[in-house]
């Protein structure tokens, strides 16, 4: 059986086809996966503003072009890898119908470690040596005493007390560790922990 398409209909099937990246995973609704003369233009533009930061160049693909923070990361990597490897400064023509490089925010569903500090208050004294009522109060106003805690007491804290950091270095460890096992043939259980986008 044969299905006759219009030229829109093939035009728009074509472009679906070439949306998507890492195996069909991503798909951006503005852009094809492949440099289009729109694509081109943008980058024609970029160059003109010669010396812009990466954020800036994000910003500008982003808002000027009413574009995904996602898709304006992708072009402005595209854009300084063809820049690059191809050494264009100012016309990006010749890149026209090649394809784009996917490069985005991946994430790893994990447990991050983290450490508290608990601040609280117990009975105790401050102590210092001095000749007068009001050198003493003197030296306690400017902090110069020996702080006496009684341990024998309870410490009043509460949860809302307690300040959590996280422990960066063994964060790092623990996702290297988490991760270790994983190879080609499990790489379908490690996208089930990955988040794109």
């Amino acid at each position: 059986m044969k299905i006759k398409l219009t030229e829109e209909q093939y035009n728009r099937l074509l472009v679906e086809n070439e949306k998507d990246f890492l195996d069909g995973d991503v798909n951006f609704k503005h852009i094809g996966n492949k440099v289009t003369p729109f694509i081109v233009k943008l980058f024609n533009i970029i160059a003109k503003k010669s010396k812009m930061t990466w954020d800036a160049q994000v910003g500008m693909i982003k808002n000027d072009f009413s574009l995904t923070e996602a898709e304006a990361v992708l072009l402005t990597y595209n854009f300084n890898n063809f820049k690059a490897l191809k050494g264009i400064t100012d016309d990006f023509s010749e890149v026209l119908g090649e394809p784009l490089t996917y490069y985005g925010r991946f994430s790893f569903d994990t447990d991050v470690p983290v450490y508290g500090t608990v601040s609280g208050f117990i009975d105790g004294h401050a102590e210092s040596y001095a000749t007068s009522y009001e050198e003493f109060l003197e030296q306690l106003q400017n902090g110069d005493i020996e702080v006496i805690p009684d341990w024998n007491n309870q410490v009043d804290t509460y949860d809302s007390n307690t300040e959590w950091e996280v422990d960066h270095d063994y964060a790092h460890d623990r996702v290297s560790d988490n991760t270790m096992d994983f190879d080609e043939e499990e790489l379908g259980d490690f996208k089930d922990r990955v988040t794109i986008g």
